[in-house]
Protein backbone atom coordinates (compact mmCIF):
# COMPACT_ATOMS: atom_id res chain seq x y z
CA UNK A 1 0.00 0.00 0.00
CA UNK A 2 1.46 3.26 -0.83
CA UNK A 3 1.84 6.06 1.56
CA UNK A 4 -0.68 9.11 0.96
CA UNK A 5 0.85 12.15 0.26
CA UNK A 6 -0.84 15.47 0.75
CA UNK A 7 -0.23 18.00 -2.05
CA UNK A 8 -2.52 20.48 -0.43
CA UNK A 9 -4.92 21.33 2.29
CA UNK A 10 -7.90 20.48 0.11
CA UNK A 11 -6.76 16.69 -0.65
CA UNK A 12 -5.70 16.39 2.83
CA UNK A 13 -9.10 17.21 4.35
CA UNK A 14 -10.65 14.77 1.95
CA UNK A 15 -8.17 12.06 2.94
CA UNK A 16 -8.57 12.40 6.37
CA UNK A 17 -9.76 8.38 7.98
CA UNK A 18 -11.72 9.63 10.97
CA UNK A 19 -12.68 12.29 12.87
CA UNK A 20 -9.48 12.89 14.79
CA UNK A 21 -7.22 13.64 12.01
CA UNK A 22 -9.77 15.11 10.10
CA UNK A 23 -9.82 18.21 13.25
CA UNK A 24 -6.15 18.66 12.59
CA UNK A 25 -6.79 18.80 8.96
CA UNK A 26 -9.61 21.50 9.23
CA UNK A 27 -6.97 23.74 12.00
CA UNK A 28 -4.45 23.34 9.54
CA UNK A 29 -6.79 24.63 6.82
CA UNK A 30 -7.79 27.72 8.86
CA UNK A 31 -4.30 28.67 9.55
CA UNK A 32 -3.17 27.80 5.68
CA UNK A 33 -6.10 30.24 4.77
CA UNK A 34 -5.49 33.27 7.38
CA UNK A 35 -1.42 33.04 6.96
CA UNK A 36 -0.51 31.33 3.77
CA UNK A 37 -2.73 31.03 1.27
CA UNK A 38 -1.67 33.36 -1.24
CA UNK A 39 1.87 33.51 -2.68
CA UNK A 40 3.50 37.08 -3.24
CA UNK A 41 5.24 36.97 -6.65
CA UNK A 42 8.43 37.72 -7.50
CA UNK A 43 9.07 37.33 -3.10
CA UNK A 44 9.30 33.50 -2.21
CA UNK A 45 6.57 34.56 0.45
CA UNK A 46 3.26 34.31 1.18
CA UNK A 47 0.23 35.57 2.92
CA UNK A 48 -2.79 35.11 3.56
CA UNK A 49 -6.72 36.27 4.38
CA UNK A 50 -6.00 37.49 7.51
CA UNK A 51 -3.67 40.21 5.81
CA UNK A 52 -6.42 40.93 3.38
CA UNK A 53 -9.62 41.15 5.71
CA UNK A 54 -7.07 43.24 8.47
CA UNK A 55 -7.36 46.01 5.98
CA UNK A 56 -10.83 46.74 7.02
CA UNK A 57 -11.12 48.32 10.37
CA UNK A 58 -12.74 46.45 12.97
CA UNK A 59 -14.69 43.82 11.26
CA UNK A 60 -11.09 42.34 9.86
CA UNK A 61 -10.02 41.99 12.80
CA UNK A 62 -12.84 40.52 15.09
CA UNK A 63 -13.73 38.16 11.56
CA UNK A 64 -9.64 36.96 11.52
CA UNK A 65 -9.45 36.93 15.35
CA UNK A 66 -12.87 34.60 15.66
CA UNK A 67 -11.49 32.17 12.78
CA UNK A 68 -8.11 32.43 15.12
CA UNK A 69 -10.37 30.99 18.04
CA UNK A 70 -10.93 28.08 16.58
CA UNK A 71 -7.72 26.29 16.56
CA UNK A 72 -7.46 27.29 19.95
CA UNK A 73 -11.03 25.58 20.88
CA UNK A 74 -9.48 22.72 18.64
CA UNK A 75 -6.54 22.22 21.22
CA UNK A 76 -8.59 22.95 24.20
CA UNK A 77 -10.84 19.53 22.90
CA UNK A 78 -8.13 17.59 22.59
CA UNK A 79 -7.25 18.72 26.15
CA UNK A 80 -3.94 19.79 25.53
CA UNK A 81 -1.77 21.24 28.32
CA UNK A 82 -3.68 24.60 29.51
CA UNK A 83 -0.35 26.61 29.49
CA UNK A 84 -0.29 25.81 25.72
CA UNK A 85 -3.45 26.69 25.15
CA UNK A 86 -3.03 29.69 27.14
CA UNK A 87 -0.11 30.49 24.48
CA UNK A 88 -2.49 29.43 21.89
CA UNK A 89 -4.80 32.53 23.15
CA UNK A 90 -1.94 34.82 23.71
CA UNK A 91 -0.71 34.33 20.45
CA UNK A 92 -4.69 35.36 19.20
CA UNK A 93 -4.69 38.09 21.07
CA UNK A 94 -1.50 39.32 20.42
CA UNK A 95 -2.27 39.36 16.46
CA UNK A 96 -5.82 40.97 17.54
CA UNK A 97 -5.04 43.68 19.64
CA UNK A 98 -1.79 45.02 17.66
CA UNK A 99 -3.34 43.71 14.37
CA UNK A 100 -6.02 46.67 14.92
CA UNK A 101 -3.50 49.51 14.52
CA UNK A 102 -3.79 50.73 11.64
CA UNK A 103 -0.89 49.95 9.15
CA UNK A 104 1.11 49.09 11.88
CA UNK A 105 -0.95 46.35 12.89
CA UNK A 106 -1.62 45.63 8.97
CA UNK A 107 2.47 44.88 8.64
CA UNK A 108 2.56 43.00 11.82
CA UNK A 109 -0.34 40.01 10.16
CA UNK A 110 2.52 39.83 7.39
CA UNK A 111 5.14 38.94 10.05
CA UNK A 112 3.73 37.12 12.78
CA UNK A 113 1.16 34.78 11.31
CA UNK A 114 -0.45 33.99 14.78
CA UNK A 115 -2.79 30.83 13.33
CA UNK A 116 0.54 28.91 11.72
CA UNK A 117 2.14 29.99 15.36
CA UNK A 118 -0.89 28.08 17.03
CA UNK A 119 -0.91 24.91 14.22
CA UNK A 120 2.58 23.45 15.40
CA UNK A 121 1.80 24.18 18.67
CA UNK A 122 -1.35 21.77 18.10
CA UNK A 123 0.80 19.22 16.61
CA UNK A 124 3.59 19.51 19.19
CA UNK A 125 1.69 18.41 22.15
CA UNK A 126 -1.22 16.79 20.12
CA UNK A 127 1.08 13.96 18.74
CA UNK A 128 3.43 14.02 22.25
CA UNK A 129 1.47 14.56 25.15
CA UNK A 130 4.18 14.01 26.90
CA UNK A 131 6.23 16.84 25.49
CA UNK A 132 7.80 18.92 28.17
CA UNK A 133 5.71 22.56 28.52
CA UNK A 134 8.83 24.06 29.68
CA UNK A 135 8.92 26.40 26.65
CA UNK A 136 5.50 27.59 27.03
CA UNK A 137 6.17 28.54 31.01
CA UNK A 138 9.46 30.32 29.91
CA UNK A 139 7.31 32.63 27.19
CA UNK A 140 5.13 33.56 30.11
CA UNK A 141 7.83 34.01 32.65
CA UNK A 142 9.73 36.58 30.08
CA UNK A 143 6.03 38.07 29.04
CA UNK A 144 4.97 38.93 32.92
CA UNK A 145 9.11 40.44 33.20
CA UNK A 146 8.41 42.65 30.04
CA UNK A 147 4.85 43.90 30.92
CA UNK A 148 5.80 44.63 34.62
CA UNK A 149 8.96 46.77 33.39
CA UNK A 150 6.59 49.12 31.00
CA UNK A 151 4.20 49.31 33.51
CA UNK A 152 7.12 50.06 36.51
CA UNK A 153 8.30 52.57 33.21
CA UNK A 154 5.31 54.07 32.47
CA UNK A 155 4.59 55.04 36.77
CA UNK A 156 8.39 56.36 36.68
CA UNK A 157 7.43 58.75 33.46
CA UNK A 158 3.97 59.88 34.92
CA UNK A 159 5.65 60.27 38.34
CA UNK A 160 8.96 62.58 36.90
CA UNK A 161 6.40 64.18 34.76
CA UNK A 162 3.81 65.42 37.81
CA UNK A 163 6.82 65.96 39.62
CA UNK A 164 8.38 68.45 37.56
CA UNK A 165 4.84 70.28 36.77
CA UNK A 166 4.40 70.64 40.65
CA UNK A 167 7.73 71.09 41.62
Amino acid sequence: MRPMVRTSYRSAARAAPGPAARAGTDVELIAWLLDNSIPVPGTGRRIGIDAIIGLVPGLGDLLSGGLGLLIVARAAQRRLPNVVVARMLTNVALDFVIGSVPILGDAFDLWYKSNARNVVLLRRYADDPGSSTRGQWGFFIGLLVVVVTVAALLIWVIWSVLAALFS
